[in-house]
């Protein structure tokens, strides 16, 4: 087929309807091979199918949201954990903690979390007993001398993990 408006139009309207590109170039009538010859050749089609794309599974995105709140609304158990497991901070699994470069605002509300999390850990430090302290103080003593006598630069070295502090036990 040749490359037209229309076509170009049509194309795109179908990537906004319908974002997978398969079903879109047999509804137009094109190859996926054309799709990307065209892609390749036209960096302003380029940028309308990419543009195109995004809006198609923006859409997607926003019916597959209301179909779990409806499930949520509908009391179904397995929607209410799925949000609270991908959306809620302390339902989440551990290994979750994956971030989109592309989406500044997880970005955000992640950085937000670690931060809210390392201040409860050091308000927790904070009301260590003294002698924990002078131990802590002292081990930090021991590890400054074992750097300069070793000649290790201490800002080559990463910084260890903090441990959660798990709270004392009432009976």
């Amino acid at each position: 087929m040749k490359k037209t408006k229309a076509l170009i139009n049509k194309l795109l309207t179908e990537l906004e309807n319908t974002p997978l590109l398969q079903i879109a170039c047999e509804k137009v009538g094109i190859s996926r091979n054309t799709f990307y010859r065209w892609m390749k050749e036209d960096p302003a089609f380029l940028a309308q199918a990419n543009y195109a794309l995004s809006l198609g599974k923006g859409r997607v995105n926003d019916i597959a949201v209301s179909n779990v709140l409806a499930g949520i609304k509908a009391k179904d158990v397995r929607y209410t954990m799925y949000w609270l497991d991908r959306n809620h901070y302390d339902f989440r699994r551990p290994y979750i903690h994956r971030i989109d470069s592309e989406d500044p605002f997880a970005q955000f509300r992640y950085l937000a979390e670690i931060s809210k999390k390392l201040e409860i850990e050091d308000k927790a430090l904070g009301e260590m007993s003294a002698s924990k302290r002078e131990d802590m103080e002292q081990a930090r003593k021991d590890a400054e001398v074992f750097f300069k006598r070793w000649g290790v630069i201490k800002d080559d070295i990463p910084e260890p993990k903090k441990r959660k502090k798990k709270p004392p036990e009432t009976t």
